[in-house]
């Protein structure tokens, strides 16, 4: 039976460098690696399956660290991972940090004693320094150096939701979000672009005046009472566009309660799809993330960490206006 050593002689090369094709674990050259796989096949050479499963220290699964479970796209997006994911013989494991750094923290250390393979993580605390990225880690929505991430087109959303205002007569304007400090965040992220986008658009058509209202970041709840004041005291605005359909459910209500008819005297729209409150007696307006697109991105990128391929910086997915009852 043949060894290691065998296919290493017959190809040239090290043992190492055939170690590292067999377990995929480090650069070699496209043609040496075609050359050791060649021999591997002649010699009818069979790795020893227990050892190379220590070698690569997998498990096949990948945890995802989410601030808060209970935001409802966060559970259509485990869904479609977890959907990717099994379809690659992949596990997933779910971690709600409750928007606390030492879970998050916790978790991170399940990725460094291989606990996990890999780690998606979706966090609005300011980690950037305490990742190490020798690990297979993937931000959704962050931004930090050196770790690839996946993201929707959130400036895209921001700019189909101005259009569409204007487009259904809209004349005085509303955003309500949690991240209009921008690019004063504590965590650098794409969706601070829904606000940017959504501004810079109606300033191209002439809109010059946008009402501003912050919503307290990681509320998903009910609507604070003094953002409810705010909302109610700009009797003149005629459209709104929320950071999230939670906030745009809740907007909707507000204006209700008081007497307002969405969309006859306010037009409303959210971000994330609008699926998950028909309860509401009818549909949100709202920019569709597209999470099964999103989860494929991730998907691909944990095959490359394992492929030791070449893995992009970052992958933002398409986006697209979805046409319900509030506007």
């Amino acid at each position: 039976m043949s060894s290691i050593k065998d296919v290493a002689f017959k190809a040239g090369v090290g043992i190492a460098t055939v170690s590292r094709v067999i377990n995929q674990s480090g650069y070699v050259k496209q043609e040496t690696k075609e050359r050791i796989e060649k021999v591997i096949k002649e010699l009818g050479f069979k790795p020893n399956e227990i050892a190379r499963s220590m070698t690569q220290q997998k498990n096949h699964i990948v945890a995802f660290i989410l601030p808060n479970t209970k935001h409802l796209f966060f559970g259509e997006l485990l869904y479609e991972v977890e959907s990717a994911l099994y379809e690659k013989n992949y596990k997933l494991m779910v971690c709600n940090s409750s928007e606390r750094i030492e879970k998050e923290l916790s978790y991170i250390e399940m990725l460094k004693t291989n606990r996990v393979d890999s780690m998606i993580l979706l966090t609005n605390n300011d980690i950037a320094h305490l990742l190490d990225k020798k690990y297979r880690i993937i931000s959704f929505d962050r931004i930090f150096e050196g770790i690839p991430y996946v993201a929707s087109d959130n400036y895209e959303g921001g700019r189909l939701a101005a259009l569409h205002l204007i487009e259904r007569g809209a004349k005085k304007f509303m955003f309500i979000g949690d991240d209009q400090q921008g690019s004063d965040n504590i965590v650098n992220t794409e969706v601070s672009k829904r606000r940017l986008a959504f501004i810079e658009t109606l300033k191209q058509k002439g809109f010059h005046h946008v009402i501003e209202i912050e919503y307290p970041l990681g509320n998903y709840i009910d609507i604070p009472d003094e953002v409810q004041q705010q909302v109610l005291l700009h009797k003149d605005v005629d459209g709104i566009f929320c950071i999230s359909d939670a906030v745009a459910a809740r907007v909707i209500k507000t204006l209700e309660l008081a007497g307002k008819h969405v969309p006859k005297d306010v037009k409303v729209m959210g971000y994330d799809g609008g699926r998950s409150f028909l309860n509401l007696g009818k549909t949100i307006t709202s920019i569709d993330q597209q999470p099964h697109l999103t989860a494929k991105a991730i998907v691909d990128i944990i095959e490359h960490y394992y492929k030791n391929t070449r893995i992009e910086p970052f992958q933002i997915t398409p986006v697209k206006l979805v046409i319900g009852e509030t506007t």
